[in-house]
């Protein structure tokens, strides 16, 4: 379960942030994630809240916004939109296809005190 990792990394993000910034709560977290992530968004919110307890995001909610990756296909050339890894190409079918990007995991909006 590599989401709680990940959690913990973005709290250390979120008080590194706090000292510079000087806020003394935070109320909500915007994750956007990309299908390369690969993270199971129920597991992220739980391990948010473990990653969380004790600290200035204690509470906060924690929203995960999904954004798709840009892909082509080597079998037809057609570009779009993949939302999953395993995805096909929604022209021909093919599964032979490369990833131009991928935002991964990115933290969004942060609102805090």
């Amino acid at each position: 379960m590599h989401e709680l990792s990940l959690c913990q990394s973005i709290v250390e993000i979120l008080e590194e942030q706090s000292r510079r910034h000087h806020y003394r709560r935070v109320r909500r977290v915007e994750l956007r994630v990309g299908p390369r992530a690969m993270v199971e968004p129920a597991s992220m919110v739980f391990s948010f809240g473990v990653a969380s307890r004790g600290t200035l995001a204690e509470g906060a909610a924690l929203e995960i916004r999904p954004v798709p990756a840009r892909a082509v296909c080597l079998d037809c050339s057609c570009e779009g939109e993949v939302a999953k890894l395993a995805e096909a190409c929604s022209n021909c079918g093919s599964y032979r296809l490369l990833w131009e990007e991928d935002g991964g995991l990115r933290l969004g909006e942060i609102e805090v005190d």
